[in-house]
């Protein structure tokens, strides 16, 4: 999710081959050594949340499909909640579903049936998996600790502006304990979990996973690397591959990085599934900074 950032597939030139080039610099170098690629819309491809979110949105999936490719797709079809399988093997299967269709503001009609009918069909598709293990992806985590948690520290009241550009250590006492408190209140997002959306989301969904004993949540969003195993949850965030955020330590989080790196999420012989971290360390050195193997039954 948020392939092209941060509005979205341009809908006129000379933005609409500018955004082209960059969703085919995703795609191609994987395509060329015969790597499956997927794509997974995030709110910013749904032009940020906004009025032309819909049609930005089917922009992007056209531009994808005229490829004719069956080994590029774009995941669940644009304007729908899915969700959508993906065959992993024979004890693994990966479901998809477009997150930010709960949460966008901007619905010509009340989408309560659409919801209720994706539960229904996620809970169908959960049940006809229980013997398997499910990676459920979505851009929008279901937990994170990120800045999207709305949790704050010192530097957030302090230097405020660093919430817009990292470099921007500006002190603003007093002025800057405002920001979190009107993002809190009277600033609030449907991108936030704690807002009533995005809660009824996470309730909604982990409400019909967490019988299911092995469940693995992959997302992004939240511009950071984390890994989190909490009660039923275990949640990788998998979001900086440009921007980054800050990360806030709590006992649920196992490992965080708020700046560059990805995921790889290995399915071993013996049908263990191990997660692993990369990092992007100075002079463009990639390295391991974290592994483990998703131990399902902690926490249950």
């Amino acid at each position: 999710g948020d392939n092209i950032y941060p509005s979205g597939m341009g809908l006129e030139e000379p933005e609409r081959s500018k955004t082209e080039d960059i969703l085919k610099s995703q795609f191609e170098g994987f395509r060329n050594l015969g790597v499956p690629v997927y794509f997974l819309a995030g709110n910013h491809d749904w032009d940020h949340s906004g009025k032309n979110g819909l049609a930005k949105l089917r922009a992007q999936e056209r531009y994808i499909n005229d490829f004719r490719d069956p080994f590029l797709q774009f995941l669940p079809t644009a304007g729908s909640m899915g969700p959508k399988t993906i065959s992993i093997n024979k004890n693994v299967v990966a479901i998809v579903y477009d997150s930010e269709y709960w949460l966008f503001p901007h619905h010509e009609q009340n989408i309560d049936q659409e919801k209720n009918q994706f539960i229904a069909d996620l809970k169908n598709l959960i049940d006809q998996n229980k013997d398997k293990t499910i990676l459920l992806v979505s851009h929008h985590p279901m937990s994170s600790y990120g800045d999207h948690s709305l949790i704050y520290n010192w530097k957030d009241h302090i230097f405020p502006l660093t919430d817009v550009s990292p470099s921007l250590y500006i002190p603003l006492p007093g002025l800057g304990s405002l920001y979190p408190l009107l993002r809190s209140k009277a600033l609030r997002s449907p991108e936030d979990l704690k807002h009533p959306l995005y809660a009824d989301l996470i309730q909604s969904v982990t409400s019909i996973t967490k019988d299911h004993p092995r469940v693995l949540f992959i997302s992004g969003h939240d511009h950071g690397l984390q890994y989190i195993s909490n009660d039923n949850i275990r949640q990788i965030v998998s979001g900086s591959g440009s921007k980054q955020s800050d990360i806030h330590q709590r006992k649920p989080l196992k490992y965080g990085y708020n700046k560059q790196g990805f995921c790889v999420v290995d399915i071993l012989e013996n049908d263990d599934i191990r997660v692993t971290f990369y990092i992007d360390k100075p002079k463009n050195k990639l390295t391991k900074d974290f592994e483990t193997i998703v131990d399902f039954a902690a926490e249950q």
